[in-house]
C-alpha cells in the first residue's frame, strides 16, 4: 500500500468510522448544449437497494471515466462501481468548449520544464482519448482540427506574442495570421491578428463521455442520477460477503449510501470534480470557477456563407480572459465567455439563459453583425478548479480513500491521464509517467474566505477590464 499524501483535508473520526457527508449534490438546471444536441439517450440506471464493488467510484467524468476503466482493465476478477449525479456526459466534463489540449499557457513563458512535464501528462491523456473514439467508433464529431488564438485589443496583443515565444521555445508548430487571413478563415476582421497551432482535437465533450461510459469493461457498473450522499467507514473485521474477505489491508471496508441504495466496497475513489470539497476533502486548496457558454442551431447555407472558408475551428482567445469561438462540424457556431466564482451550487438555469446568454450574443454580433436574427438554442455552465500553484489532488486521503481531481488548463487530457494513473498508483503499478505526477506538488492551501472572495472578485475584475476589446 502506497503512503497517503498529505494536504487534502481531514476526514471526521468517531471511534474506528470514517465520515464524510456531501453538503451540496451536483444539480444543473440549464441547458447543455453538448447534451442537447445528441440522439436521446437510453434510459439511466439508478442504484436501488445494496450492491458490493472491491472498488466504488464518485463521479462518472473525466477523471473516474479513466480511473474507472484502468482499474478494470488491471483488476478483471473485480467488481467495480461507479455512481454519477446526473448522467454522464451532462456534468462538467460534458461541458466544457470540447478542445483536447496537447499545451495551453497564457502569460510570459512559464517555466519550461514544468510545462514539458504538464505537455507529458496532456499528450498521455489525449493519446487514451483518441484511442478510445477510435477503438469503439465514437461518434462525438473528433477532429484533429488544431487550434487558432486571437487577438482583438492591446492585451490580446501582448499575450498572444507571449503564447508564440512559449510555442517556439517548446519547438512546437505555429503561423500567423494577419486580419485578412483571419478574415479569410473565420469570416470576421474583430481580430487584427491570429496564431495557429496544430496538436489538439476538437469535439463534442458530452458525446465523448457519453460514449466512454458505454462501453466501460464488463467488470465496471455504471449508476447513473445516483449521488453518494454519505461515506461511512465499517467496523473491523467486517468483510463484505466478498470471497476471501478484503486483501487491501483496509479492515472493514466502506459503505456509501444514496439515495435509495448502498454500496458496501472495499476502497473509495473520490473523481467528483469541484464537488469532493463539498466532502470535506481537498476543501479550501481550490477555487471553482464557473465558465459559460451558448450554441445555436446549425446554420443555415447563407448563414455559414458568414464564416470565410465556412470550415470547423476552434479559437482561443489570446487574453485570459477573452471568449472562446467554435464553428462545429454540424455548422453551429459556440460563443464562450464570462467566469465567476462558484464556491457552491451551479447557478440556475434561468439566469444563464438571460443576462449571461445577453453577454454571448453581443460577443458573437461584435464578430458577425449579421448574425443579428440567429437565436441560441442553449446556453450552460460548467465548474473547473485552479490551484493557486498548479498543484494537484492525488493519490490516497487515508487508507481505502483517493481522490483525483484535474484542475487549472487542459483539464480534459490532464484529468484522462490523472484518472489512469491513479488507478496505477492503487494497484502498484509504476511508471515514469506516474513518477512524474506523484513529483507535483500539491494544491497548497488558499486563503480563508471572505479573503479568498475578496481576491477573486479583485483579479476577475482586473482581468476582465485589460480584456474588454476581447470579450
Amino acid at each position: 500500500m502506497r503512503e497517503t499524501r498529505p494536504g487534502f483535508g481531514r476526514v471526521s473520526r468517531q471511534q474506528d468510522k470514517t465520515m464524510l457527508r456531501a453538503d451540496v449534490i451536483p444539480k444543473h438546471t440549464d441547458s447543455n448544449g453538448w447534451w442537447h444536441i445528441l440522439p436521446k439517450a437510453p434510459p439511466s440506471r439508478a442504484l436501488e437497494g445494496a450492491a458490493q464493488a472491491r472498488t466504488l467510484v464518485i463521479g462518472a467524468g473525466v477523471c473516474g471515466i479513466a480511473a474507472a476503466f484502468r482499474l478494470g482493465e488491471l483488476t478483471p476478477d473485480d467488481e467495480i462501481i461507479v455512481l454519477e449525479a446526473e448522467r454522464a456526459g451532462f456534468g462538467a466534463s460534458g461541458r466544457n468548449a470540447g478542445f483536447m489540449l496537447n499545451l495551453h499557457s497564457h502569460g510570459p513563458p512559464k517555466e519550461l520544464n514544468i510545462l514539458r512535464r504538464n505537455m507529458n501528462l496532456w499528450a498521455s491523456g489525449l493519446s487514451d482519448l483518441r484511442r478510445r473514439v477510435q477503438e469503439f467508433q465514437l461518434d462525438c464529431q473528433w477532429s484533429e482540427a488544431g487550434r487558432f488564438y486571437g487577438s482583438a485589443g492591446p492585451d490580446g496583443e501582448k499575450h498572444i506574442d507571449e503564447i508564440a515565444k512559449t510555442l517556439d521555445a517548446l519547438g512546437l508548430e505555429r503561423s500567423w495570421l494577419d486580419r485578412d487571413a483571419m478574415e479569410r478563415r473565420t469570416g470576421t476582421r474583430f481580430y487584427n491578428r491570429g496564431l495557429y497551432t496544430p496538436g489538439n482535437a476538437l469535439v463534442n465533450p458530452a458525446a465523448l463521455m457519453r460514449g466512454c461510459a458505454a462501453h466501460f469493461p464488463i467488470n465496471v457498473t455504471l449508476f447513473e442520477e445516483t449521488p453518494a450522499l454519505t461515506i461511512d467507514r465499517k467496523p473491523r473485521g467486517f468483510t463484505g460477503g466478498f470471497p476471501g474477505g478484503f486483501t487491501g489491508g483496509f479492515p472493514g471496508g466502506f459503505l456509501v449510501k444514496t439515495p435509495k441504495g448502498e454500496v458496501s466496497c472495499e476502497r473509495v475513489v473520490l473523481a467528483n470534480g469541484v464537488f469532493m470539497g463539498h466532502f470535506g476533502v481537498a476543501k479550501g486548496r481550490y477555487v471553482p470557477m464557473a465558465t459559460y457558454a451558448s450554441l445555436t442551431a446549425p446554420l443555415a447555407d447563407e448563414q455559414l456563407a458568414q464564416f470565410g472558408s465556412a470550415e470547423e475551428f476552434g479559437l482561443l482567445g489570446g487574453s485570459e480572459y477573452g471568449a472562446t469561438i467554435r464553428l462545429t462540424q454540424d455548422r453551429r457556431l459556440m460563443v464562450r465567455n464570462y467566469f465567476n466564482h462558484m464556491p457552491n451550487a451551479p447557478m440556475p438555469g434561468a439566469r444563464v439563459s438571460g443576462p449571461i446568454a445577453k453577454l454571448h450574443r453581443q460577443a458573437m454580433l461584435a464578430r458577425w453583425p449579421d448574425m443579428v436574427d440567429v437565436p441560441f438554442e442553449h446556453s450552460w455552465g460548467g465548474i473547473m478548479a485552479f490551484t493557486g500553484n498548479d498543484g494537484c489532488v492525488f493519490g490516497a486521503v487515508e487508507p481505502g480513500i483517493f481522490a483525483v481531481l484535474t484542475n487549472d488548463v487542459s483539464p480534459m487530457t490532464r484529468g484522462t491521464a490523472s484518472g489512469r494513473l491513479l488507478a496505477d498508483y492503487m494497484e502498484g503499478v509504476d511508471s515514469k509517467l506516474l513518477d512524474l505526477q506523484l513529483g507535483m506538488a500539491g494544491a497548497r492551501r488558499l486563503p480563508p474566505r471572505p479573503f479568498l472572495d475578496i481576491g477573486i472578485a479583485y483579479r476577475r475584475a482586473k482581468l476582465r477590464w485589460a480584456a474588454k476589446q476581447e470579450f
